[in-house]
């Protein structure tokens, strides 16, 4: 079975890292870059651990008194990033209440609300930069704060940028974070007429999955203006993602599986807070 997955990433994954870049390239990038913190979503999921659904679990307070959002602000703030917005819906009072204006961490966070109704993803990217939220001539950094960064081997956002500015010099126009295999959850089977064979728990899946951080160019931006509706629900890696990928205009970089935790349920909710215990210890 290992085997077999060994030849099928080759066959559907060639990824290599980027090179560094220089400090001015980096600097310049960051004067012209807004890091958009998606936190809309009602995460029905994490009612379990919330136990409020006036609380959105990207601000729930963890046991060390820090929270999800606060933790994805600080690692951009500490690489150099000044300007935050914030995408809210559910909760979003919870969000704003927890951060303010951010200047207490030396920062600028803006608030974006729903129109009304939740928009999904790809309406409420349209919808800030239609008010002007997310500057036209700015990059943006679009991060789910619940996917979360641990113990990753250098700058994280550094090697994004840098993969980001490596995938736009070949015309790209929006870049994929992406780790380049997820473990399957369940038990794992290799099966030759009707009989079992091998056992595999949990085995790695070698395909790649996006793990909730995209870059998007600005020259990105018109596609948000032709193809999302406010008036419905949309994620913008339904919609945006095929049609940039069908014309090569959709770029990929990748991390360590081990290095990221979509946080979504009471379950990796403890698995996160026991990463956390690990590393003050």
């Amino acid at each position: 079975m290992k085997k077999a997955l060994r030849e099928l990433k080759k066959k559907i994954t060639n990824l290599t890292k980027p090179r560094q870049i220089s400090d001015e390239r980096w600097n310049k990038f960051v004067k012209q870059a807004t890091v958009v913190l998606m936190s809309g979503g009602e995460s029905a999921r994490f009612l379990d651990v919330t136990k409020n659904v006036a609380v959105n679990k990207n601000a729930f307070e963890l046991p060390n008194g820090d929270s999800m959002i606060e933790m994805a602000i600080r690692m951009y703030s500490t690489a150099g990033f000044k300007d935050f917005v914030a995408l809210v819906y559910h909760g979003g009072q919870s969000i704003e209440k927890r951060l303010g204006d951010g200047s207490n961490i030396g920062v600028n966070i803006r608030y974006s609300y729903d129109p009304e109704r939740p928009v999904g993803k790809g309406g409420a990217i349209k919808h800030a930069i239609i008010k002007g939220v997310i500057p036209r001539n700015h990059y943006s950094i679009v991060h789910n704060p619940d996917d979360v960064i641990l113990g990753f081997p250098g700058n994280f956002p550094r090697h994004i940028v840098a993969g980001h500015l490596r995938g736009e010099a070949k015309g790209a126009l929006a870049t994929v974070v992406v780790v380049e295999e997820t473990p399957y959850t369940f038990t794992g089977m290799k099966i030759s007429n009707n009989i079992v064979k091998q056992i595999q728990m949990y085995p790695q899946i070698p395909i790649p999955t996006h793990i909730g951080v995209t870059i998007l160019s600005p020259e990105s931006y018109p596609y948000f203006d032709k193809y999302f509706d406010l008036h419905r629900k949309t994620d913008f890696e339904s919609v945006l993602f095929p049609i940039l990928a069908k014309r090569d205009l959709l770029a990929a970089v990748s991390i360590p599986a081990s290095c990221w935790l979509a946080v979504n349920n009471a379950k990796t909710y403890k698995e996160l807070i026991r990463r956390l215990e690990l590393k003050t210890n």
